[in-house]
């Protein structure tokens, strides 16, 4: 994660990532494999050539170990946001399909910062909600996906102290 001001993490909002090819294409193994984690028994995924619109999630993300000439420098875009908050925790994420992503399709991420929000105190700590769009796209640039995300970053409460809000 950087770190940084409020200032510097608002100055943020309507900054776009550069366009990363996921990992690998989406493959027939790579879609049983989400399937049996998250217990979908949808036929079209486990006969067809669909693919649960939740796995493009996991496409931005680096794979646990690659060999150093592989290495990439390009995990969530919203991480890299410079803000005070040593922690962070999902606060909603919607998608909306264009078309349903299929075994095949070699993926394209862009990441937009859409948003970082005054600082707020909630039950859990002081931080700032980041709002992200992430826009998934075929090999063709077609679009399948969008994805709205909003993170918060924050700071534990000193509830020793008897600092904490409630939100």
């Amino acid at each position: 994660m950087a770190f940084g001001t409020l200032e510097e993490g608002r100055a943020w909002a309507g900054r776009t990532s550069e366009p990363k090819q996921a990992w690998f294409p989406i493959d027939r193994s790579m879609v049983l494999y989400y399937c049996s984690l998250v217990e979908d028994a949808n036929p079209r995924y486990w006969e067809g050539d669909e693919c649960p619109p939740g796995l493009l999630m996991t496409l931005g993300f680096n794979p646990q170990w690659t060999p150093e000439h592989l290495h990439r420098d390009d995990s969530l875009f919203a991480l890299s946001v410079p803000l005070p908050g040593h922690h962070i925790i999902n606060a909603s994420t919607t998608t909306e399909l264009e078309r349903r992503p299929r075994v095949g399709d070699h993926v394209s991420i862009v990441e937009e910062i859409v948003s970082v929000s005054p600082e707020k105190t909630t039950r859990i700590g002081t931080g700032v909600f980041i709002t992200s769009l992430t826009t998934y796209s075929d090999q063709h640039g077609e679009v399948i996906a969008r994805n709205t995300n909003v993170l918060f970053r924050y700071d534990i409460a000193d509830t020793a102290a008897g600092t904490e809000e409630q939100a």
